[in-house]
């Protein structure tokens, strides 16, 4: 819950600095006609005075402030008139103030033009990101467990019926309860006990675990799920009205600490913010400048081996959603249904499968392997947010499948990569067990330095070919 209301004032701040933006460029383009050609830089100097950078702060305080008053940064307004009404409210708000601030300031310049311009752009774009991040949400629910099944599971599920339709889905109840003291619609999503809750989580896609019970009466009950969802990747939410409790919360309460955690969450969606906009820049400029190279493999794996040029496969990515992966083909065109017939010579340790001497690469696919050349098309992926440069790599349906332990699944927390930890550590020469305690090292570490580490000795790594098989 507060981590949310930390997501809310980040993307509030986010919204006004880009609202400002907006104003700036309703600004520059209103005095379009006025400024000489080539000469806009000037116009800008000109106005880079303290007064406008006070003005900036407070405009960009004020618009947070507003739009977070007008509930428009939270997703319990379902009603689409009523968030349309508030957004035009907000924004001629907003435009009234900067219209009266042109005009104290004795702003020369066509202000009425500025300000017509400013309210058109404020309201298309707060109607895309509010209605777009809706039909977003939409289309990728959060799935919801919820632990209990009283009278507070009802409420919880009854929010999510109404108040958040379509944005969260439930996948069932756990409680230790016997299912007959269970009411009818609670009892026919029953899951299971808590002592299920671990092999529930291996093998069903959850986002968040709601605890709905009370929580002096079920400390234990409610503490080993908690312990069981944070050691699976599995985010912790309460109901409001039973939050304040001393469940692994005491010492978040104090001002000074709640600040510190807030500051260091905020840091970490800036970071992330970052990583996005480098695997976006890293994506586009590799297409670009490697597309010789896109054009010469593509045309050597069709001239040498029957087939498509690509082999396309679904991936578990973050929040273990499946995706489709693109890389240049190695491989014989049926290699997948052969994969059942070499089972039996898996050199692999743990649910992965990796044969050295795998007789379904093809020649040409041996070379792709060792130069990671066949990697190439993921930049793709990342570019449409599937994957990053760096991250954990994405798994195969059929290695997920055969996974044992729940605690595994913490490694879908983060977002998969073509590089990683593993990949610059020896690839195939490092076993599973490996593989995973260096992809969950990876997550508890990460920092955009970090990134910058990897990335430097994969680009060492690709040209030594380094454990490549």
């Amino acid at each position: 819950m507060r981590s949310r209301l930390s997501n809310q004032r980040t993307l509030a701040r986010a919204d006004g600095s880009f609202a400002f933006a907006m104003a700036l460029a309703s600004v520059v383009y209103g005095n379009s006609a006025r400024v000489p050609l080539g000469q806009l830089h000037h116009f800008l100097e000109i106005r880079i005075t303290v007064l406008n950078a006070a003005f900036a702060g407070l405009f960009i305080l004020m618009w947070a402030l507003s739009f977070e008053t007008l509930g428009l940064y939270r997703s319990q307004l379902q009603d689409n008139l009523s968030k349309l009404l508030r957004i035009v409210v907000g924004c001629g708000f907003m435009t009234s103030v900067l219209f009266v601030y042109l005009k104290i300031a004795r702003t020369t310049g066509p202000t009425t033009r500025i300000a017509a311009l400013f309210f058109a752009g404020s309201v298309i774009y707060e109607t895309l990101r509010i209605f777009g991040s809706q039909w977003i949400a939409t289309r990728d629910p959060q799935l919801v467990v919820i632990l209990g099944s009283g009278s507070r599971a009802a409420k919880a599920w009854q929010e999510i019926r109404t108040r958040h339709r379509g944005t969260v889905k439930l996948v069932g109840f756990v409680d230790n309860r016997p299912k007959s003291q269970m009411s009818a619609g609670i009892a026919d999503l029953y899951l299971g006990t808590t002592e299920d809750l671990s092999e529930l989580l291996l093998r069903n896609v959850v986002d968040e675990l709601l605890v709905a019970v009370p929580l002096k009466s079920c400390y234990d009950v409610a503490q080993r799920a908690i312990e069981t969802a944070e050691r699976v990747g599995v985010r912790v939410v309460y109901m409001q009205e039973v939050y304040m409790t001393t469940l692994k919360q005491t010492a978040v309460r104090t001002p000074e600490l709640f600040s510190e955690l807030v500051s260091i969450h905020e840091n970490y969606v800036v970071a992330q913010v970052v990583k996005r906009l480098v695997d976006i820049v890293g994506a586009v400029a590799g297409l670009c400048l490697l597309s010789p190279v896109f054009l010469l493999v593509a045309l050597a794996v069709k001239a040498t081996s029957k087939g498509p040029v690509f082999f396309v496969q679904d991936r578990f990515g973050r929040r273990r959603r499946l995706f489709r992966m693109y890389k240049f083909r190695s491989m014989v065109s049926n290699a997948p249904e052969l994969m059942a017939q070499l089972e039996a010579q898996n050199e692999a340790s743990g649910p992965i499968f990796k044969i050295r001497r795998d007789p379904r690469i093809t020649p040409l696919g041996r070379f792709l392997r060792a130069s990671s050349l066949d990697e190439l098309p993921q930049l793709w992926n990342v570019l449409i947010g599937n994957m990053s440069l760096v991250g954990p790599r994405p798994m195969s349906v059929r290695d997920v499948s055969r996974f044992s332990e729940a605690t595994l699944m913490r490694r879908f927390t983060v977002k998969p990569g073509i590089t990683g930890l593993w990949q610059v550590s020896g690839r195939s020469s490092v076993g599973f067990e490996k593989w995973i305690e260096m992809d969950f090292n990876y997550i508890d570490r990460w920092s955009l330095a970090l990134d910058f580490q990897i990335l430097a000795k994969t680009v060492r790594a690709v040209l030594k070919g380094t454990g490549a098989v």
